[in-house]
């Protein structure tokens, strides 16, 4: 690297080879520090030589280590204000080769935002000055734009805290895409990009950039065969093209003291609004840019795979839900799923996240096909164990785990297995009315499964005392929210298909009461649910069926056999609600107004 020429292509693969030597070495920190040792060593004594050549040779290495791996690289210099001077004397050199180096190491070193703010004070009017210049070669002008790209960057989208003038980065931005468009090499695309990544903070560039159909198909295409640096310069622009980033959550109670205070206040410019982000997707999906976050997914680097769950979640996040069937489509849930399983803490929740939401807003057989579906589970149950706080994750995972719970019988028993029950009973305890709602009707879906039904029977199987399970899911039948009421009685209207589980609940002491307020309700969906049930527990055993025909619930059944405009469907359920009493001889015909009659009561 120090001593001989060093072409694109052999820097790019030793920055390839570099970063796998730091992968492994940060397993270990001595081997880490032994690392970092030697790279100072090989780089340092040679930049403070006071030689130009000397110089030149090791900022050449420092850029090969720079892109293998920037922390690496950060560790061996320590943000020295010595680099920064020796950097500028570079730059101002009448050789080519020197200022390009120069340059480079300008746009590399950048990356970092407090070496970025340094930078600039020294080197951005000489990054300017050599991209005007008409004696300087395009190699240099185009990493001389890189380093300013950057550097208009480092505000992170606020408008009060541009180091360089407004408007500043959609010019560069023009000027870039002359490059991208009269020489489209491997080089330049590279070059492009990574400014792109940076430039993409700006609201004015991602709305010129999605709008361009020639530059977006050559920034698309490069996608076909991705390097770690290209991926993760891929991933940061589509980041921020969806807003996916981190964004300050700011109190209106303290932007107003800013205000008083006379300080800056974070302001989000007027083509970030919901509408612009919007039209931006749309035009994102156009571009397939799916497919490129799917090419890109097999990165080694945990940040990028990060960055490309955040994208992908800002795409599936619209309201309408239009954009998911695209996504899948072009690879989306594979590429997610292979994010999920190997990704920063926060990138696996990324990841989860946007599962879940295709999950919800498309039919998850289709989303989902196949395997798919069963994976798909474990990302689910991940958004609402009860360690995460958050409740609108807790809910789109309980939303998710509902619609895949529907698919099949594999399914729910990969929940099952995958500790998702637990997980979803814990939220039917909260407070929190939504989540409880939501957690009721996972656990309803779930209930087709043999497994699941064993749940809710007692320890004993010989007992009929009712298990809490089966408690807390019949009392929410008589809950005032309407959705839980009407999924807890679909559970038990799938639970009472067992005889052993009909013996429990009418051991349960609030049962009479329950029902009888609840067949009272003039709904359709929950008087069948709650006939389905008392049809079930008639049928199942004798005793079982006589504790209901000696209390009100008899009467209201008499009552509602009389009214013929239930519909056939209901009027089916009672009659054979009767026919099952009749079975055990607990009732008879009666010649009178009632059409049946207790049999003890005859017989008074």
């Amino acid at each position: 690297v120090v001593q001989g020429s060093l072409s694109y292509d052999h820097a790019q693969q030793l920055s390839i080879v570099i970063s796998k030597i730091w992968a492994r070495a940060r397993v270990d920190d001595k081997i880490t520090l032994k690392f970092i040792k030697q790279c100072s060593l090989l780089i340092n004594p040679r930049l403070l030589s006071g030689e130009e050549k000397h110089q030149m040779w090791a900022l050449r290495a420092l850029n090969v280590v720079l892109q293998g791996s920037f922390e690496a690289g950060g560790d061996v210099i320590k943000d020295s204000t010595e680099l920064y001077r020796i950097v500028s004397k570079l730059l101002c050199s009448r050789s080519s080769e020197t200022q390009q180096t120069a340059a480079e190491a300008v746009a590399l070193m950048a990356s970092d935002k407090k070496m970025c703010y340094n930078l600039a004070d020294q080197n951005f009017n000489l990054l300017k000055s050599l991209y005007k210049s008409e004696e300087v070669e395009d190699a240099v002008k185009l990493r001389a734009l890189v380093g300013m790209a950057k550097m208009c960057a480092s505000s992170g989208g606020d408008i009060h805290k541009n180091i360089i003038s407004e408007g500043a980065g959609a010019r560069i931005f023009k000027q870039m895409r002359q490059f991208l468009i009269t020489n489209p090499t491997a080089e330049v695309r590279k070059w492009v990009i990574e400014a792109l990544a940076y430039l993409t903070i700006d609201a004015e560039v991602k709305d010129g950039l999605v709008k361009d159909d020639e530059q977006m198909k050559i920034i698309c295409d490069f996608s076909s065969d991705p390097t770690p640096s290209t991926s993760y310069s891929l991933s940061c622009i589509f980041m921020n093209m969806t807003n996916s980033y981190d964004k300050p959550d700011i109190a209106p109670e303290m932007v107003r003291i800013a205000q008083f205070a006379k300080q800056s206040i974070p302001e989000t410019h007027e083509l970030d609004n919901e509408t612009n982000l919007k039209e931006r997707m749309v035009l994102m999906i156009k571009h397939k840019v799916p497919s490129v976050l799917a090419a890109c997914s097999n990165a080694d680097s945990e940040r990028t795979r990060e960055f490309l769950a955040r994208a992908f979640l800002g795409i599936v996040s619209d309201d309408e839900g239009a954009l998911c069937g695209a996504v899948v489509q072009m690879g989306g849930t594979r590429a997610l799923l292979n994010l999920f399983s190997n990704n920063t803490a926060e990138g696996k929740v990324f990841a989860a996240h946007a599962i879940a939401k295709i999950a919800i807003k498309m039919n998850p057989a289709l989303a989902f096909s196949g395997q798919k579906s069963l994976d798909a589970c474990r990302p689910c149950i991940s958004l609402v164990e009860a360690t995460n706080e958050n409740t609108f994750l807790v809910y789109d995972g309980l939303m998710a785990l509902t619609n895949l719970a529907s698919v099949s019988d594999s399914v729910r028993e990969r929940i099952v297995r995958e500790g998702g029950c637990h997980h979803i009973e814990f939220q039917q305890l909260e407070d929190n009315d939504v989540l409880r709602r939501a957690a009721t009707q996972a656990i309803c879906n779930l209930t087709l499964s043999e497994k699941v039904k064993e749940r809710y029977l007692p320890e004993d199987k010989e007992s009929t005392v009712p298990s809490d399970r089966l408690k807390v899911v019949f009392v929410f039948c008589g809950d005032e929210d309407y959705h839980t009421r009407i999924a807890a009685l679909g559970a038990v209207a799938y639970l009472s298909s067992d005889a052993r589980i009909c013996k429990c609940l009418a051991n349960i002491g609030s049962f009479v009461e329950i029902v009888r307020e609840t067949v009272c309700i003039e709904d359709a969906g929950i008087r069948h649910r709650l006939l389905v049930i008392l049809q079930n527990m008639l049928a199942s055993d004798k005793d079982v069926a006589e504790g209901i025909i000696n209390t009100e619930i008899f009467e209201c059944l008499l009552a509602l056999h009389q009214d013929k405009d239930l519909g056939k469907d209901m009027l089916d359920v009672i009659s054979n609600c009767m026919a099952a009493a009749r079975h055990w001889e607990l009732i008879q015909k009666n010649p009178g107004d009632m059409a049946y009659v207790a049999v003890t009561d005859n017989a008074e």
